[in-house]
C-alpha cells in the first residue's frame, strides 16, 4: 500500500519513508522483537505522515490511542476527581453531502461551524453549567454515493456524570444553527448530532485494530458501501483508476492536518505528554535487538523487487525456526536481476556482489 501512495503522490515525503537511510555511513539494519516475534528495519527515514504513509499512520494512530486510554483512565477515577469520577462523552457532528462536493469547502465550512459551535454563548454556558473541562476533536472522512462525507468526532470531558440525552437534544439545534450560517446544508435534528454516553467511549477508545472511531477513522473498514480513505488506497492499488484519484483529492486536502486536536489545557490535566507525528513515527521498540545489517546493494535489490515487507516475514520465520528464508530470498531476487538486468549489471561496480552470488547459485 505504500508503494502505491508513492506511485500516486509522487512529490510527497512519504516516497522516501523505509528507503532512505538516516545514517549514510551504516547500512540497513534489521531488528527482532522476541516478545512480538516481529521484525523491522532501522536506520532508515521514516515520512511521520499520519494520513499518506500507512505504515507510520499505524504507528502514530496507536501512539494517539494510548494518549486517549491513559487521559480517559486517569480522568474516570485516578485523577483530581476521583471523589465523584469524571465523565466522558462521544460527540458526533455531521452534516447532509451530495456527489461532487468539493471536499476542500466542506472541511473550511464544517471548520467555521465548529468554530462556532465552541464559541455561540448557548452552547458555551450549557457547557460551563455542567463542568465541562476540556474537548479531543479528530476529524474523519469516507467516500460513497453521496460523495465525501466529512464529519467530526469529540471526546468531551466533564468533572462529573450528565444526562446526555438532554444535552443532546440541545446541542443538535446548535449544531444546525452553526452549520446554517457556515454556508453548509442544514443537517437533521436526528442525524446532524450524535452524543454517546462514557461507556461507549470507553469501549471504542480502549479497542485496538482498525475500528477505532477517533484514532483510526481513516484506517477502519468504510460501512454500507462507503469507502474509508485506506480503502480507496486498496482499490486502487488493484486497478481502479478513480479510487486513486480520489485518495490524490484526499491527501491535498488533509495536508498539514492535525489528527486530533486537544482543548487548551486538557493534555496537561490529563498528565499526557506532548509528542509529535514525527515522534511517534521514529519510535524504535527498546526490547528488539539487531539480527543483520545489509548492505547497500542487497537493500537496492530489495527495494528493486519491492520485496521489503517479504524480506521481513521471511527474518521472522528464520528467528522462530530456525529456516534460512531471508537468504534464500535474496538469492532468488540475486538471480532474477541477472535475467532482468542483464547489461545493467555488468556496468554496475557496486553490484558485483550480487552478481557474484547468483552465478554461485546452482
Amino acid at each position: 500500500m505504500q508503494n502505491q501512495a508513492v506511485k500516486l503522490l509522487p512529490t510527497e515525503r512519504v516516497r522516501f519513508c523505509l528507503r532512505h537511510r538516516v545514517d549514510a555511513t551504516k547500512g540497513i539494519e534489521v531488528r527482532y522483537n522476541q516478545k512480538r516475534e516481529q521484525a523491522h528495519y532501522s536506520n532508515v527515514q521514516r515520512c511521520g505522515s499520519v494520513w499518506t504513509c500507512p505504515i507510520c499512520s499505524a504507528q502514530i494512530s496507536e501512539g494517539r490511542r494510548q494518549e486517549l486510554k491513559q487521559g480517559m483512565e486517569y480522568w474516570q477515577g485516578l485523577g483530581d476527581w476521583k471523589e465523584t469520577g469524571g465523565g466522558v462523552y462521544l460527540l458526533t457532528l455531521t452534516n447532509p453531502h451530495h456527489q461532487g462536493d468539493n471536499l476542500v469547502q466542506l472541511l473550511e465550512g464544517q471548520k467555521k461551524a465548529l468554530h462556532r459551535f465552541w464559541t455561540l454563548r448557548k452552547s458555551r454556558e450549557m457547557f460551563k453549567a455542567l463542568g465541562k473541562v476540556g474537548h479531543i476533536t479528530a476529524t474523519e472522512v469516507t467516500h460513497g454515493v453521496n460523495g465525501w462525507h466529512p464529519h467530526y468526532h469529540i471526546l468531551l470531558f466533564f468533572k462529573k456524570p450528565i444526562n446526555s440525552k438532554s444535552l443532546r437534544n440541545f446541542l443538535a439545534t446548535c449544531w444546525q444553527n452553526c452549520c446554517e450560517k457556515s454556508g453548509l446544508k442544514v443537517p437533521s435534528l436526528e442525524h446532524g448530532c450524535d452524543l454517546r454516553d462514557g461507556k461507549y467511549a470507553d469501549k471504542y477508545v480502549s479497542k485496538w485494530g482498525l475500528a477505532d472511531e477517533v484514532t483510526k477513522g481513516h484506517i477502519k473498514k468504510g460501512k454500507e458501501g462507503s469507502a474509508t480513505p485506506w480503502d480507496l488506497l486498496r482499490q486502487s492499488e488493484e486497478g481502479c483508476e478513480q479510487s486513486g484519484r480520489l485518495f490524490q483529492v484526499f491527501a491535498e486536502a488533509f495536508k498539514g492536518k492535525r489528527q486530533l486536536s486537544w482543548s487548551k489545557g486538557l493534555k496537561s490535566l490529563l498528565k499526557v505528554d506532548e509528542v509529535t507525528d514525527e515522534q511517534l513515527a521514529e519510535v524504535t521498540e527498546k526490547d528488539s535487538v539487531e539480527v543483520d545489517i545489509l548492505a547497500m546493494e542487497l537493500w537496492r535489490l530489495i527495494l528493486r523487487y519491492k520485496s521489503r515487507a517479504d524480506y521481513l516475514k521471511a527474518k521472522e520465520h528464520d528467528m522462530k525456526f530456525g529456516s534460512e528464508r531471508a537468504d534464500n530470498l535474496i538469492m532468488a531476487l540475486a538471480e532474477r536481476y541477472t535475467k532482468d538486468y542483464v547489461h545493467e549489471l555488468m556496468a554496475n561496480a557496486d553490484l558485483h556482489n550480487v552478481r557474484y552470488h547468483a552465478l554461485a547459485t546452482p
